[in-house]
């Protein structure tokens, strides 16, 4: 849950109510303003912010106003022309669309990227090196893309598996603490995910989330937190555009810095896999490996 929702579902009194008013009107502007400052405008008191705060799950204002601004830039940034839930309207052109939906693509990315913090990425990528298997658990559409990323791991002699609905939890049940697990989910509250998670979590198994930004239980879980570009409602969108591509996105850089660890050993296997399992005649130079 984003903290801009969590503020809107808190209850607060008449005058904590005027100061979340202010800071919603005022928005990146609260950076410079100090509690007195803020208290004076709204006729409160700093401890009236102090409260909030508090309300709101934090030890106290500045880490609460820390974590807002963080999350009001990133809600300015990007997809400033475009809708990602309703990225077309009805009397579009095909070809509109096709750009509409390019742009769409093209905005996730940088979207996705803004997100990356350097240093979980890193830990991220040490949790999959130092472990024995990797498993991946996602359900629905996304199974398809934990399939995908498996089947890469698999073409550099990775032992990577991933499994259907059904079979979470008793997997999880299973999964030794020197092999690590992916979770794939986008509101991070899906509950057969959840389920596996906390299984995992209490035998030490190190975990990787790909999720949305904001309060969610699963990031609380994992070791490391890879977040998706959180712009799509859960239900109110014409598909999951931006969301997937961004899923995409992130399970590829995981698998290249992976990769790029020790390239020379993964590129040398992937090739020989294929010149003995892919036969196939081209005709196409372009797609031509040079003999």
């Amino acid at each position: 849950m984003l903290l801009t929702e969590k503020i809107y579902e808190t209850h607060f009194s008449y005058n904590e109510r005027d100061v979340i008013k202010f800071i919603e009107e005022e928005k990146e502007k609260i950076e410079n303003y100090s509690t007195t400052y803020i208290a004076d405008k709204t006729d409160t008191t700093p401890s009236t912010l102090v409260r909030i705060a508090k309300k709101l799950g934090y030890s106290g204002w500045n880490d609460f106003k820390k974590d807002y601004l963080k999350e009001i830039r990133y809600l300015n940034s990007h997809f400033n022309n475009i809708d990602a839930n309703t990225p077309f309207d009805v009397d579009d052109s095909f070809i509109n669309i096709a750009h509409k939906i390019g742009q769409l693509h093209q905005e996730s990315v940088e979207d996705t990227l803004s997100l990356i913090n350097p240093d979980t990425l890193q830990k991220a990528v040490h949790i999959l090196l130092k472990s024995k298997r990797i498993h991946v658990m996602a359900i629905t559409n996304l199974c398809y893309a934990a399939e995908e990323l498996v089947f890469k791991f698999r073409r550099i002699g990775v032992d990577a598996r991933t499994y259907t609905d059904g079979h979470l939890l008793p997997e999880a049940l299973m999964i030794p603490n020197d092999d690590c697990c992916i979770f794939v989910s986008y509101s991070g509250q899906t509950e057969p995910l959840l389920d596996a998670a906390k299984v995992l979590h209490n035998n030490n198994v190190p975990m990787i989330a790909i999720t949305s930004i904001g309060e969610n239980d699963l990031s609380h879980l994992a070791n490391a937190s890879l977040y998706v570009s959180t712009r799509e409602k859960s239900y109110k969108k014409i598909g999951a555009y931006t969301s997937l591509e961004s899923i995409h996105l992130l399970m590829d850089i995981l698998y290249s810095c992976f990769f790029q660890v020790h390239y020379d050993k993964n590129y040398e296997h992937k090739i020989k896999l294929a010149q003995l399992t892919e036969s196939r005649q081209i005709s196409n130079t372009i797609l031509k490996d040079e003999e």
